[in-house]
């Protein structure tokens, strides 16, 4: 007769279960996120459909009506937000995150997949510069300083980028620029208010506003492009689906693996996608890589460690000093509760 488990045991399968269900999600966040840049890299090529900006908002389109019959349907909560909330934050939001993701689809057409990955080493600069500017990021030289080794890697590797594109690098630099401005406005305007918005609620109340902004550009950029051409892209409609889906379910997915993720292990794997995606879509596209190039991105991941290890460092000071506090005030209690015949005076 099998002895029971002991307590230990069941606790020791029960943190190989949470590490194999975490390392399996985060794999899955890996795979779908690399997927997706490739596959949309494919799609857009001249023979396929190159249409950045129909392609967001076919995109953001999907993702708007998932999220609407998803809270219409109850499968969701729906919360109550004002239309003050909606106008001053989720609008902004949306405007940034559909800029963000034109942009970054116009520089697919011009860039290598695998020197876009290199440019978007540069996002910490970018995102300490613009933090600095709203003071949501406090200025230091030992951070400016980690911030130009980055911007030296970045620059080294366009000088080796052999098929350099000054309008994608462009458009590359000011996706990640609206970018870095939502993600400042969004950490700005929700530690002003209460509002706690889940990724499906996220769909429904940001992805219709990307949605009326995008519109106008692709009725006057790419719809009479695209009217000409449907012959063409009919038999493409599978893709466009696939694509569409598979950008609703990143969007579901990353939030799932941020919220049960540690910062030092989402850092680390997007280090990982980044420098896997280079050698991938080398492989893939046929992409040749310098010397210089493959140099300068190891100068900017080296930056970006350093950073990474210097950001989780502050973020675990006040953690620190708090537990010394409570060790502190732990030592005097007992100290007190052993000597009961002593007051203790301020």
């Amino acid at each position: 007769m099998a002895s029971p488990a002991s307590p230990g045991q069941g606790k020791h399968r029960a943190g190989l279960a949470l590490a194999l269900v975490s390392s399996l999600r985060l794999l899955v966040w890996l795979t779908l996120s690399s997927g997706i840049i490739i596959f949309n890299k494919w799609l857009l090529s001249p023979q396929n459909f190159p249409y950045p900006v129909t392609l967001a908002f076919w995109h953001v389109l999907f993702c708007s009506l998932v999220g609407v019959l998803a809270v219409h349907s109850s499968c969701v909560k729906r919360q109550d937000v004002t239309w003050k909330t909606c106008f001053n934050i989720c609008l902004p939001v949306a405007a940034l995150g559909a800029a963000g993701l034109t942009l970054g689809n116009a520089a697919f057409i011009y860039l290598t997949v695998a020197f876009a990955q290199m440019l978007k080493a540069n996002m910490p600069v970018i995102m300490f510069t613009v933090g600095c500017l709203f003071h949501t990021h406090k200025f230091s030289w030992q951070t400016c300083g980690i911030m130009v080794v980055i911007g030296a890697g970045v620059a080294a590797s366009s000088l080796g980028e052999l098929q350099f594109s000054g309008l994608g690098a462009f458009f590359m630099l000011s996706a990640m620029l609206a970018e870095a401005f939502k993600m400042v406005l969004l950490q700005t305007m929700m530690q002003q208010t209460d509002l706690q918005i889940n990724p499906v609620s996220a769909l429904y109340y940001v992805m219709p506003g990307s949605t009326l902004c995008l519109l106008p550009f692709v009725l006057l950029l790419e719809a009479g492009d695209v009217y000409y051409a449907l012959p063409s892209i009919v038999p493409q409609m599978p893709a466009l689906i696939a694509s569409a889906v598979a950008a609703c379910m990143l969007n579901l997915i990353a939030f799932w693996v941020i919220s049960n993720t540690s910062a030092l292990t989402m850092k680390l794997a997007g280090i990982v996608k980044d420098a896997a995606l280079i050698v991938m879509s080398g492989l893939i596209f046929n992409t040749q890589l310098t010397p210089l190039g493959l140099g300068g991105y190891a100068v900017a991941l080296t930056g970006i460690g350093f950073h990474n290890y210097q950001s989780l460092r502050q973020a675990q000071a006040p953690v620190d000093n708090a537990d010394a506090e409570a060790l502190l005030l732990h030592r005097i209690d007992s100290r007190t509760s052993l000597s009961p015949h002593k007051s203790v005076t301020a």
